[in-house]
């Protein structure tokens, strides 16, 4: 059995622009203490879920910088800061030394798992999917028994523009399909921009379904205006018909912004386990002494204005594999949505 492990899939994220790498602007010098400055101050200035998530980020550094003095070890510094993100609560927080000696560290419910052993894309296509099929950039698809359709998303990596052709592909051989498995678990997050229009290929009529903003300054009110989002029907034809959507704790970032846009679909069931709660965009930033940090920079929510950080989207079944069902070659997830489809 394939098996995935999160530390890579944190690197793959790194190369989408949800995941955009900036360095600090300005040197300083290289000690615990400044450290710890930098990436508290970045937090402050950036971060945007503290009024969401109830955080008051004064009282964590009253908590959290007199632990440390300038000759402190690094691994005193490594063990205050993963504290103090662990606190976050949120799968887009993460720090990754440059010292092996120090192992990559991620908050939220994501940091909890060391592999993703609950899903495997080889046991659907070797004991489910007739004839799989993969459409480029990122799409698996096939026909499952009882005349249901399935496609697996990888990610959303892509812009609008080169996914009408692969869509199209794919809803065209499952177009005659009486209802459409719809799985995002596993793989990546990306560009919000890319499940906006794979959702418009499954629906008649424009949906709001997200507002967000993005943290603007230090101060707890600075942020840009609340954008809308909105899915309209996309490209030549739309499959209409029921879905179900398949979710884990790992469906993360725009895949759960993408799970918002189908939420707003009438009649769609979404089963699995809930998602990972980390919705916001993500930026990269540097510490003087080299160690690769991440945070949340904005706050994302559904069309009526609830935020799912740190909660995820609970699916309407829940249900989820072990790692005895794949190693035996099912998928129990699955086999639910195919029995509310049949």
């Amino acid at each position: 059995m394939n098996k995935i492990y999160l530390t890579s899939l944190f690197s793959l994220c790194i190369l989408f622009i949800s995941c955009d790498k900036v360095l600090l602007d300005e040197e300083l010098p290289n000690t615990p203490k400044s450290n710890f400055e930098s990436i508290w101050g970045e937090f402050q200035a950036k971060y945007g879920l503290f009024q969401i998530k109830g955080i008051d980020w004064d009282s964590v550094y009253q908590v959290y910088e007199p632990q440390l003095e300038n000759t402190s070890p690094d691994a005193e510094l490594y063990a205050v800061l993963v504290d103090m993100l662990a606190g976050l609560d949120d799968s887009h927080v993460a720090l990754v030394p440059t010292d092996q000696e120090f192992p990559f560290f991620q908050s939220g419910i994501v940091g909890q798992i060391d592999e993703i052993d609950d899903f495997d894309l080889e046991v659907l296509k070797n004991n489910y999917l007739t004839d799989a099929k993969f459409a480029d950039p990122f799409f698996t698809y096939g026909m499952l028994e009882g005349d249901i359709g399935y496609v697996h998303v990888e990610g959303f990596s892509d812009s609008p523009a080169n996914l009408e052709a692969p869509m199209d592909e794919v809803l065209e051989a499952l177009k005659d399909a009486k209802g459409i498995i719809i799985d995002i678990r596993g793989g990546y997050g990306g560009e919000d921009f890319a499940g906006q229009y794979i959702a418009g290929r499954f629906t008649d009529q424009r949906r709001p379904y997200m507002r967000t903003r993005v943290k603007s300054g230090p101060g707890a009110e600075e942020f840009t205006d609340f954008e809308d989002w909105s899915i309209e029907p996309e490209g030549e034809f739309q499959y209409l018909k029921p879905v179900v959507v398949l979710t884990h704790n790992y469906t993360i970032s725009a895949r759960e912004t993408f799970g918002l846009a189908l939420k707003v679909l009438p009649g769609v069931i979404f089963v699995g386990e809930r998602t990972a709660g980390a919705f916001s965009n993500q930026i990269n930033r540097e510490m003087p002494n080299g160690w690769g940090y991440s945070l949340s920079i904005g706050d994302w929510r559904d069309a009526e204005g609830v935020s799912h950080e740190g909660i995820g989207l609970i699916p309407d079944i829940e249900i989820k594999n072990t790692k005895s069902d794949l190693l035996e070659g099912k998928d129990m997830v699955l086999e639910k949505a195919i029995e509310l489809l049949q």
